[in-house]
């Protein structure tokens, strides 16, 4: 009897340390050149060639877009597009072309707040981003389909500036 005590006593020690355990912080500058490295031998690997923005951002301006405004993070921007995890074939979420959402730039991942400032209304643009820019070592707290770490992959069409 007084073994199993002891051994619940030792069993309950543990979980209770192993529940204080923390999570490392994240480090920002480690990541991104790891996330640089698997950009840039991904892009490689399919002869992609991109635009590197100072941030980490890699984007292809598909279409301008003939639209004479830029969006700024005070703007509602309409947009459709399709998002990846890099390197993966299935999407996670796409808004078609029949379809559209609203939302307003500044509240929008890093990632977006960088690139979408690139193209008009009417534009599109493919922005692989780093973790740094999307959810960092967190999932996106809608999805559970996109773990920590993950780069982003995204094509987007810039419906409407508002």
């Amino acid at each position: 009897m007084l073994k199993n005590k002891i051994l619940l006593s030792v069993l309950l020690l543990c979980g209770l340390f192993a529940a204080c355990e923390k999570t490392p912080p994240y480090d920002v500058e480690k990541q991104q050149e790891l996330d640089a490295l698997i950009i840039k031998k991904y892009k490689e690997s399919i002869n992609l060639e991109m635009t590197v923005d100072p941030s980490g951002l890699n984007y292809e301006i598909i279409e301008l877009g003939p639209g004479t405004d830029f969006p700024k993070d005070a703007d509602s921007i309409v947009v459709r597009f399709e998002g990846r995890i890099l390197g993966k074939e299935q999407v996670f979420q796409t808004i078609s072309d029949t379809d559209s959402v609203t939302l307003k730039l500044g509240d929008a991942m890093e990632g977006w707040r960088i690139g979408m400032p690139k193209i008009k209304k009417g534009g599109r643009i493919r922005m692989i981003i780093p973790s740094a820019l999307a959810y960092r070592n967190f999932s996106d707290p809608g999805q559970t389909t996109i773990p920590p770490f993950s780069i982003l992959d995204y094509t987007i069409t810039l419906v409407n500036i508002k």
